[in-house]
């Protein structure tokens, strides 16, 4: 136990707080005593903690960081309080730490009284663990034993059980050796031709077959080491060949009884021969077929259908191969494969190599003939082989296919061989007997066969002359004629076929794609004994239908009122109308020809449709309508690559037609180049280089301008619909291909050059009252009236030129050309301006009053209407008229803004140019435009001051004043650009009348060139 003293240092070490106490003087009695409650409080927080009591004057936390001083001002605020209490808390310590003691002492002491009796109790647990674990151990050894004396007692029990699980297998192996024995006695015996027996019994073989299979899998384990089972297999094999072969020649007789008969009529003894005796009793030669002939063929078929699938599948394929020896031999293009075909062992067919002279294979323009020549092949296999194949077979599904794969491979033969030797003439032109000048001629699609082939799809020879050129273009058509019927025959085959599986023999067709898959009813067809295929919703179709259900019995999908089933195939469409695809290039050449012709024509003919929303060229709307109508056609054939093709020549012929637009636009004409170089001096060298092109539109013209543009927006529209219909009706692998975006940017180009167009040819209609303009002596000025003759000139000839535009344009090319046409009006007045001498206060005034009504037209230039004498009335009235570009009154915000912000710039120059000089700087630092650069700034400021007349030896000074000197060199610049105007104005003269000199002759050379070209 703690001792009293130990307990003071260790809350002298815990708590060394400094007394510092607000109500206790610094004396070292307080001090002691400050001490001795600190410590004081401190033990009652100790003690309060180790006996979990507390009472009226302990602290309410327990927290181990207590602090006591706290705690005592807390308790006791003054030093009188302490005081007084300082004996009830010392004898409460007292009291508890006496507690304590005597807690602790008792504690210990009940401690040490247990002791003995814990240490019993552990002795008397380990002695139980030890007793639990002996007995354990007995139990165990005795289980081992019991286990033993049970696996004694059991084993003669399972010695038994085994004998008898082995007796059991033996038996039932004998069983299934004897039943496979028997089996294997009755198969030898359906084998066996006898005279009562003169055919295998198939029916009865086929159960056979299948018994010995699943028989014979029982055995499998015991065939190396049974000699005897190994017998017993071979046997079985050997009879299910010799089954096999018997079928295969039975087939053969059935299928070409020609041969079998003369193989009889050469044996020379007829009975020494049992088995042709038989079969010719009964009757397998005879045609058509009788019904028990077919009964036993389709006996026959089980036995193939048990022999496996991989022997049906090898029946299945030679069936198909000899039957269409006779096609490959009659219409096999190749030798080589035709020499292959005749030294080929042949289980059907044993010798028919004759081929028809009146066929030629290589001949596209004969493709008809093959099919013809596959339907009487149908009709006879069907008479002999009527209800014999199992439906799951598909065999007349199997058969087709494969004549139309040895088809495709037969023409994708003819075709690349034959597709070569065809030479497309290009487009040519030839000089017109009218005029001096060279012009396009009809194009001419013409196709020559070179070399000498005679089983070409077309042939012709050259000859000098234009009936040579004639000829040859005639027979191009011709060959792409025939390769466009033998394409459609092909196409029209397939559906045929497709048609009749599905509808006499249930055939299940896999879905083709989406945008093969969807037609209308109106699609279908029906097609006659002929192969002619005709509108299912026709009057001809109605009665081919009814017939064919008349015959069938009212039922189709039915063989003998069976219906049909089996896994779906592949779809017999596009087998052999695939390999013509890459051979289109003709077709797609003859296409283009045409729509060149409609190019060529275009060029001359200026004819206009009214009868749409906007006036456009009657050409385009009959490009578009070929091109539809080509899409059709094609659509019709195929969808796949030469569709694709096809739209490639439709993006060219497009591009073709924006540029037969463009030509229609007036010829540009090159400016003068002194003129230019003046021109660009007076704006401050800000000139480019399309300025040095401009055009002139003679009287009239307009209207055609406006036809172009109407019909470029025609032509755009058109064209994003036409991306749309080519990518709906396109195959899959080239929709993402499709992209016509550059043919629309090339009629958009189109379309702004127009608007340049309109916009440089209005200036230059302008140019002789802007020319009035440099004429007048604006320095000898002296009065000011109404507005100048030259402003009613421009008037009178932009009013009529910009109404005629309006009712003509659509509205947002109607904007566009304002706003083009303003912001180059306004230059070129401004720069016309600053081309002045000098100018007076009342000239000044003057052009004041031209600008603003300069302006005012301008402003109105969006909704101007044209001028229409109105019944009733002695003079012309402004009458509203419909237009493209709409009925609105007032010209928009935007363009508002923009004529107010280029004329501010004129009127602000001619305020600045009529001011006084003493007030110039001022008047300009505060109108004029400060944002641009120094340089632009001082040369603006040298034009006003040299419009003013003020000396060229005065201008530094004025510079310096408005705070433009050195800077970047901007006085030095503007120095040098004042100086080359007043040189330029000094020789003014001189140049103008060398500039209109130049201007006069070439203007007579354009129209001497003109006069010539027309």
């Amino acid at each position: 136990m703690m001792t009293q003293l130990e307990l003071w240092m260790t809350l002298n070490q815990c708590h060394p707080h400094s007394v510092d106490l607000r109500c206790f003087n610094t004396t070292h009695e307080h001090e002691l005593c400050i001490l001795m409650i600190s410590l004081s409080a401190t033990l009652i927080c100790y003690c309060s903690i180790l006996i979990d009591s507390t009472t009226s004057i302990t602290p309410s936390t327990t927290d181990t960081d207590f602090d006591p001083i706290a705690f005592l001002n807390q308790h006791y605020e003054t030093e009188h309080q302490l005081i007084t209490a300082l004996p009830s808390l010392r004898t409460a310590i007292t009291s508890r730490l006496t507690h304590l003691d005597d807690s602790l002492s008792t504690t210990l002491r009940h401690q040490a009284a247990l002791a003995p009796m814990i240490a019993q109790d552990v002795m008397h647990a380990r002695n139980a663990v030890l007793q639990l674990a002996t007995r354990i151990k007995d139990v165990k050894e005795q289980a081992q034993k019991s286990e033993e004396a049970v696996l004694q007692i059991t084993k003669d029990m399972k010695r038994l059980d085994y004998a008898k699980r082995h007796l059991q297998r033996t038996i039932t192996a004998l069983k299934r050796l004897h039943m496979l024995l028997h089996a294997t006695e009755q198969l030898r015996v359906a084998t066996v031709i006898t005279e009562r027996q003169v055919v295998p019994n198939y029916k009865v073989a086929s159960h056979l077959i299948d018994a010995t299979r699943l028989l014979l899998g029982h055995f499998e384990g015991y065939m190396g080491s049974v000699p005897k089972m190994r017998q017993v297999r071979d046997a079985v094999g050997v009879l299910r060949s010799q089954l096999r072969q018997g079928i295969i020649k039975l087939f053969d007789e059935v299928g070409f009884p020609e041969e079998h008969n003369q193989r009889v009529t050469r044996n020379d003894d007829f009975d020494e021969n049992p088995e042709e005796n038989a079969t010719s009793s009964l009757g397998l030669t005879a045609s058509p077929p009788s019904a028990l002939v077919q009964s036993t063929l389709a006996d026959a078929c089980l036995v193939i259908e048990a022999l496996g699938p991989e022997s049906k599948e090898e029946f299945i394929a030679k069936f198909v191969s000899d039957h269409l020896e006779e096609y490959e031999q009659t219409f096999n293009p190749s030798p080589a494969a035709s020499a292959k075909n005749k030294s080929e062992p042949k289980s059907f067919k044993k010798d028919n190599s004759k081929e028809s002279d009146a066929i030629n294979p290589m001949s596209i323009d004969q493709v008809d003939k093959r099919f013809a020549w596959y339907r009487d092949f149908l009709r006879s296999l069907q008479v002999k082989f009527g209800n014999v194949f199992p439906p799951h077979w598909s065999m007349y599904y199997r058969l087709t296919a494969s004549f139309l794969e040895r088809t495709a491979r037969h023409l994708k033969f003819v075709l690349k061989k034959n597709g070569t030797t065809i030479r497309v003439v290009p487009f040519t032109a030839a000089p017109s007997s009218g005029s001096g000048a060279s012009s396009l001629v009809s194009a001419k699609f013409s196709a020559t066969i070179t070399g000498a082939s005679t089983h070409g799809i077309s042939s012709s020879s050259t000859h000098g002359g234009s009936g040579a050129g004639e000829s040859s273009a005639a027979d191009g058509e011709k060959a792409v004629t025939t390769l466009l019927k033998a394409l459609q025959q092909t196409i029209l085959f397939e559906k045929e076929m497709s048609a009749w599986l599905a509808r006499d023999y249930g055939t299940k067709f896999l879905p083709e794609a989406s945008e093969k898959k969807r037609a209308d009813d109106e699609d279908a067809l029906e097609f006659d004994d002929q192969g002619k295929a005709v509108a299912a919703g026709s009057a001809e179709g109605i009665r081919i239908k009814y017939e064919r259900k008349k015959r069938s019995g009212g039922a189709d999908a039915h063989i003998n009122g069976r219906e049909t089933g089996g896994e779906q195939v592949k779809p017999l469409i596009g087998i052999a109308s695939v390999v013509f695809d890459n051979h289109m290039s003709p077709y797609v050449q003859l296409e283009e020809r045409t729509m060149d012709e409609q190019l060529h024509n275009a060029q001359s003919d200026n004819t206009v449709d009214t009868r749409g929303d906007r006036p456009v060229f009657v050409s385009s709307t009959n490009l578009f309508i070929y091109m539809k109508n080509s899409i059709t056609r094609c659509t019709a054939l195929t969808k796949e690559k030469t569709f694709f093709l096809l739209q490639r020549a439709f993006q060219k012929k497009l591009r073709d037609y924006a540029k037969v637009l463009e030509k229609k636009l007036p010829q540009p004409q090159s400016q003068n180049v002194a003129k230019l170089a003046l021109a660009n001096i007076q704006a401050g060298g800000t000139t480019t280089g399309q300025a040095s092109t401009i055009y002139r539109i003679p009287p009239g013209e307009e209207i055609t301008i406006c036809h172009v543009i109407d019909t470029c927006e025609y032509c755009a529209d058109t064209v994003e619909a036409l991306e749309d219909l080519i990518r709906d009706k396109i195959g899959a692998k080239y929709k993402e291909k499709v992209d016509m975006s550059e043919d629309q940017e090339a009629f958009q180009d189109v379309t702004a050059k127009s608007i340049r167009v309109l916009v440089s040819g209005l200036e230059q209609r302008l140019d002789t009252p802007l020319k009035e303009i440099s004429k007048t002596n604006w320095l000898s000025f002296d009065m000011v009236g109404e507005e100048s003759s030259y402003v009613r000139a421009i008037h009178l000839t932009i009013h009529p030129f910009v109404t005629q535009v309006r009712e003509l344009m659509p509205s947002s090319y109607f904007r566009s050309f304002c706003d083009k046409f303003a912001t180059a009006f306004a230059s070129t007045y401004y720069r016309t301006l600053i081309g002045l001498k000098r100018i007076s206060e009342a000239g000044t005034q003057q052009l004041l009053l031209d600008v603003y009504s300069m302006k005012t037209l301008l402003l109105k230039l969006p909704v101007l209407e044209s001028s229409k004498k109105v019944p009733g009335t002695r003079s012309a009235t402004t009458a509203p008229s419909k237009s493209l570009s709409g009925g609105s009154t007032i010209a928009p915000a935007i363009y508002t803004k923009m004529v107010n912000k280029d004329f501010r710039k004129l009127e602000v120059m001619l305020k600045l140019v009529g001011s006084p000089k003493e007030m110039l700087i001022d008047m300009f630092r505060a109108q004029w435009d400060c944002s641009i650069d120094t340089n632009a700034m001082a040369a603006d400021f040298q034009t006003i001051m040299t419009l003013k007349g003020i000396p060229r030896n005065e201008q530094p000074a004025l510079l310096e004043n408005l705070g433009l000197e050195g800077g970047d060199g901007a006085v030095d610049g503007s120095s040098t650009m004042t100086a080359n105007m007043q040189a330029l104005q000094e020789k003014g003269s001189d140049v103008a009348a060398k500039v209109n000199a130049d201007l006069s002759q070439m203007r007579a050379r354009v129209d001497d060139f003109r006069k010539a070209f027309r």
